[in-house]
């Protein structure tokens, strides 16, 4: 798919509102894209009226006479997936959600959900953004029904992080919130954390460290753990193994996540902690409570 073809595909579409005070225009409206996805290329003031002579390079985007070069891709620092997501809520008419649906290609029959289909237009203009070729695949269609699969766990709990390191980061858990795992001594056992990147950072070079490991009797199989590169709205699953060793007790192990530099991402958030109470005559296999 080329960029022109996206655009064209979107335009008529779009709440007449968008454009006010100025005329529609196919210019203003990828200004408009561009300013919800991060980019600072083509400024953009609210309230004041733009002309066709206003947005020359933005027209020719449209029409395909111009391509994004490595300059204006350069621009999105980051890629505002939150953003233009929300952008595409507020301004596609609802009443052509369907429409917009069928111009890329999702089938009549499946079901109509506007907040994956702005996922999966957000997806798509990303790719044009960080790849090197002018072309990319077309995955609206192959993206909405990911979205749309996606299990509503009703213990999914998006956190707000008592600290944020980099703007826009957020994050939404899937495994227990701070779990209890009653164990013997000596027993081994693991811990899992799965958790989607909720905010609009593209997690890269990032760690889960075990930054309390000196002070606590249980010893994990490693302080660190690498996180694949996650981009928003993604999920990872991490699993680390735990010694529970020869003492009884009480221990809170305190991980949190670092970025390449062992910065914490989260802090003083204890979002990442779980506890392990250890004693002689605990029965049976591990128990886990809340």
């Amino acid at each position: 798919m080329l960029v022109k073809t996206y655009f064209e595909r979107l335009y008529t579409h779009m709440r007449e509102e968008l454009y006010y005070p100025s005329r529609k225009n196919s210019g203003i409206f990828v200004v408009r894209c561009f300013c919800a996805a991060g980019s600072n290329y083509f400024p953009f003031k609210k309230g004041k009226r733009y002309t066709s002579k206003d947005v020359p390079l933005p027209r020719k985007l449209y029409d395909g006479s111009r391509t994004m070069t490595t300059d204006i891709k350069a621009s999105f620092h980051p890629f505002d997936d939150a953003g233009l997501t929300a952008f595409y809520k507020e301004n596609i008419e609802d009443d052509k959600t369907r429409n917009v649906m069928l111009a890329f290609g999702i089938s009549p029959t499946m079901e109509e959900n506007k907040d994956c289909l702005c996922r999966a237009l957000s997806i798509q203009f990303r790719m044009f953004v960080g790849s090197n070729s002018d072309e990319v695949d077309d995955i609206v269609a192959i993206e909405y029904q990911k979205l749309l699969a996606e299990p509503k766990d009703e213990e999914t709990k998006l956190h707000q992080p008592a600290g944020i390191l980099y703007p826009g980061d957020q994050i939404c858990f899937k495994s227990k919130n701070r779990p209890t795992y009653q164990v013997n001594i000596y027993e081994k056992f693991q811990h899992t954390w799965e958790f989607e990147n909720a905010g609009t950072q593209v997690w890269r070079g990032r760690r889960l460290f075990f930054s309390n490991h000196e002070d606590v009797r249980p010893k994990a199989e490693t302080n660190y753990i690498d996180i694949p590169d996650t981009p928003p709205h993604k999920s990872v699953k991490i699993t680390v193994s735990i010694d529970a060793r020869g003492f009884e007790g009480k221990s809170e192990c305190r991980w949190i996540m670092v970025d390449s530099d062992n910065n914490d991402c989260f802090p003083n958030s204890n979002i990442f902690i779980f506890v392990v109470s250890t004693k002689m005559d605990y029965q049976g296999q591990t128990e886990v409570t809340q």
